[in-house]
C-alpha cells in the first residue's frame, strides 16, 4: 500500500480525575460597570484566573479583562480583591489598538504585557497553586481549561506555533504559543495545560490566524515565561519565591506549518511536526519484541469499523467521506453538504492540491511488526523506538505525480520508489502504539524537499465492544517544495467511529 507517512505525536486522552484536579487550580473571575448615561448600561466582564502561589491569594488573568472594567476592579469567585498589579498599565511606546471580543471594540494598550495578578484578601477556600512548567514542543497535544459564563469547561488541542510574529490590531506579539483551537469570548485567562497537568500559558485571545493562502481559526496564549517575569517585575519579593528558575535564553521562533508563509526561508534541518525527543535510556528485556507483538495484534484488531474521514488541505474547505474498512478492505462514500452519503468507491481520490498520503491503518501497523526498530529509553511516561533508513532499505516509499497538483507542478516528471527517511514511535509503558514520526527526503530529482507526517492516536470506545480500542484520531503531512516559501500542508481527522456487524457487507 502506497504510504506517504509513518509520523505520530503523542495522543493522551484526559480523565475526568485530572479533569477534577485541573479545576483546583482555576477560578473565574469577573466584574461589572455601567455607564451613567440614558439609557443605562450594565457592562459584565467575565474571565478565568489561574491560582498562582500555593494558598491562591493571588491569581494571573488576561489584563485586557481589568482594562474592560476602567477604575473598578476585577473580583474572584468567592474571595474579596485588594489590589490588581500589571505592567501594561505602565507607559509604553508599543501601545497600540488591539480589537478584543467579536464585535468592532478596541482597547489602547501593550498587548505584550497582557497579563495581570488580581490580589485576594483572603487565599480562595479549595483552590491551589498550579504546577508549572517552561518546556514545550510544536505538536504537542495540550488541555484548554476555563470558565465559560460561571461553567468549568475543557477542550483538547494542540501547540502549531511558538514565539511566532504576529500581528494583532496595530502590534505585534512574539513570545506567544498558538493552538489550533478557536475559544470563545469570554473565556480569556483560561490555562493551557500538558498532559501531566502543568501550565504552559494563558489564553488571551482567539481569531483568525491569516497567511497568504487564506487564513485558520487559532487561540493565542502567553506563555509560563512571560507571565514570570511580568510578576517578578511588578512584585519582586513574591515573584522571586514563586517563579525562581525563570529560563534566561530568549525564546527562538519556531517555525510551524501554518506560518510559514512569512518571510523566512525553511532551514535546513527545521522539523515542524516532528518534535524534538530526548529519551533516558532504560533497561526494557525484548523491547523491540514488545513493540512488534503488540503492533501486530493491535493491526489484527482494526477491521470492521467505519468512521467519519475529514480531510482539510490548507485552508480549503473539508472534504468529509465515511470510512469503512471491512475484512481489510476500504471503501470510501463521499458525505453530501446534508449529510447524504453518495456512491461507494475503492479508493479515496487523488488531490488536486496539496498533500496527502494515502496509507492503511492495518498496514501502518503491520509495518511497525515486521520492521526492525531501535529502542531509545523512556520520555516521560512513554518509550521511545527510532530507526533511520537509506534508500536502499527499501523502507519508506514515495512517490510523486507529473501533474495534477500545484504542489508538484506541470510538466514536471513524476517519480516513485523508496526514499531516505527517520522513524521515531512513542508508546505507553504497555508498548501500544500512541505516535509515529517520520520525515521522509525524496532524491534531489524531485520536487519535493521534505516530507513529514504524523498521526495521532487515541483510545476510543465503542458501544459494541466491552473495552476502547486503539484508533487513529488525527493525522498532519506537511511538505517543503523546492523555490516555493510556503509549506504544504494537509490535516485529517476521523471521529463518529461504529463497529460493522460480522453479516454487514458493502456492495461495489
Amino acid at each position: 500500500m502506497t504510504s506517504l507517512f509513518r509520523a505520530l505525536s503523542t495522543a493522551l486522552l484526559l480523565t475526568s480525575m485530572c479533569s477534577a484536579a485541573t479545576r483546583d487550580h482555576l477560578v473565574g473571575v469577573h466584574g461589572s460597570t455601567i455607564t451613567f448615561y440614558v439609557p443605562l448600561i450594565v457592562r459584565r466582564v467575565d474571565g478565568s484566573g489561574i491560582c498562582i502561589n500555593q494558598s491562591c491569594s493571588v491569581v494571573a488573568t488576561a489584563y485586557h479583562l481589568q482594562m474592560m472594567l476602567g477604575r473598578a476592579n476585577l473580583s474572584v469567585a468567592s474571595a474579596q480583591t485588594t489590589k490588581v498589579l500589571s505592567l501594561a498599565s505602565e507607559s509604553d511606546a508599543n501601545e497600540s489598538d488591539i480589537p478584543v471580543g467579536t464585535g468592532k471594540k478596541t482597547l489602547h494598550y501593550n498587548i505584550t504585557n497582557d497579563v495581570s495578578f488580581v490580589y485576594t484578601k483572603k487565599p480562595v477556600r479549595h483552590k491551589s497553586g498550579v504546577p508549572l512548567s517552561y518546556k514545550f514542543y510544536v505538536g504537542q497535544k495540550v488541555q484548554v481549561a476555563g470558565y465559560y459564563n460561571d461553567k468549568f469547561e475543557t477542550r483538547e488541542a494542540h501547540i502549531i506555533g511558538s514565539n511566532v510574529h504576529l500581528v494583532i490590531g496595530q502590534a505585534q506579539l512574539n513570545e506567544n504559543l498558538v493552538l489550533d483551537t478557536y475559544v470563545r469570548p469570554g473565556t480569556s485567562g483560561s490555562a493551557v495545560l500538558d498532559e501531566r497537568g502543568n501550565l504552559l500559558g494563558m489564553i488571551i485571545l482567539s481569531g483568525a490566524l491569516k497567511f497568504s493562502s487564506g487564513e485558520v481559526a487559532v487561540s493565542v496564549a502567553l506563555p509560563v515565561r512571560t507571565i514570570a517575569r511580568a510578576l517578578v517585575k511588578v512584585d519582586p519579593v513574591l515573584g522571586s519565591v514563586i517563579f525562581n528558575d525563570i529560563p534566561e535564553e530568549e525564546p527562538k521562533p519556531v517555525q510551524t506549518y501554518y506560518v510559514l508563509y512569512q518571510e523566512h526561508d525553511l532551514p535546513e534541518d527545521t522539523s515542524p511536526i516532528i518534535p524534538e525527543l530526548s529519551a533516558v535510556p532504560s533497561e526494557v528485556p525484548n523491547s523491540v519484541d514488545k513493540l512488534r507483538a503488540k503492533s501486530k495484534a493491535a493491526s489484527a484488531l482494526m477491521v470492521n469499523f467505519v468512521t467519519k474521514q475529514c480531510l482539510v488541505q490548507g485552508t480549503q474547505k473539508p472534504l468529509c467521506h465515511e470510512l469503512a474498512i471491512v475484512d481489510g478492505r476500504q471503501t470510501f462514500r463521499k458525505i453530501g453538504k446534508n449529510g447524504e452519503l453518495r456512491k461507494p468507491t475503492g479508493s479515496f481520490p487523488r488531490q488536486k492540491h496539496g498533500v496527502w498520503a494515502q496509507s492503511d491503518w492495518t498496514d501502518t501497523l503491520a509495518e511497525i511488526a515486521d520492521n526492525p526498530w531501535v529502542f531509545q529509553g523512556s520520555v516521560d511516561d512513554h518509550y521511545l523506538f527510532t530507526f533511520e533508513s537509506a534508500a536502499e532499505d527499501d523502507r519508506c516509499y514515495y512517490e510523486e505525480y507529473s501533474q495534477g497538483t500545484p504542489l508538484f507542478g506541470g510538466g514536471h516528471q513524476g517519480w516513485k520508489g523508496s526514499v531516505v527517511c527517520f522513524e521515531q514511535i512513542l508508546t505507553d509503558k504497555d508498548f501500544n502504539v500512541l505516535s509515529v514520526f517520520t520525515e521522509m527526503r525524496p532524491p534531489d530529482s524531485c520536487l519535493t524537499q521534505i516530507v513529514q507526517t504524523a498521526i495521532y492516536y487515541e483510545w476510543v470506545k465503542l458501544e459494541e465492544l466491552k473495552s476502547p480500542l486503539l484508533l487513529p484520531a488525527m493525522e498532519r503531512i506537511t511538505a517543503k517544495v523546492l523555490g516555493q516559501k510556503n509549506l504544504w500542508y494537509t490535516s485529517v481527522s476521523w471521529t463518529d467511529y461504529q463497529k460493522f456487524r460480522a453479516e454487514h457487507r458493502i456492495k461495489f
